[in-house]
């Protein structure tokens, strides 16, 4: 049997994010998990990505990164039972959400997709097609089109 307690969602606050948020905590209260929701802030300047890149300083929280919506939403959900909590680094997407399910043990990572095509891609790259690739556990994509009314009655 597939046991979840650990479930792993980065958001950038995006109507896409926003969906796999919302799956995230459908799917954490389903099957009695705890949600950590992840948002990343990029480095400020070029001097700042650099130390990073080159593990020179520390990532560093800063509790003032999310929106009154998200922290409303959060409220929210914890009256209801959701198990849940967030944190917030600086640094690398892809390389903080695949040091995040790493070390903090996630069995699940669920993770919104923008669906870049194309010239757009190419030059963007896919954050969640790199995450998707590089974690051994699995890693749910929500796709921007993703229907809204999906039921999760299937656990």
């Amino acid at each position: 049997m597939i046991q979840l307690s650990k479930i792993l969602c980065p958001t950038d606050y995006s109507r896409t994010s926003d969906k796999a948020v919302r799956y995230a905590i459908e799917l954490g209260r389903k099957v009695d998990a705890h949600v950590r929701f992840l948002h990343i802030m990029q480095p400020e300047n070029i001097a700042e990505k650099t130390a990073y890149s080159y593990g020179v300083t520390k990532k560093a929280a800063n509790h003032e990164a999310f929106s009154d919506e998200f922290r409303q939403l959060m409220m929210e959900e914890k009256k209801k039972g959701l198990s849940a909590d967030i944190m917030i680094l600086r640094g690398n997407p892809y390389n903080s959400i695949i040091e995040q399910a790493h070390s903090w043990g996630a069995d699940l990572v669920i993770m919104g997709s923008h669906g870049r095509t194309g010239l757009t891609r190419l030059l963007m790259g896919s954050v969640a097609e790199a995450v998707f690739h590089a974690l051994d556990i699995p890693v749910l994509l929500v796709k921007q089109e993703a229907v809204e009314k999906a039921t999760m009655d299937v656990f």
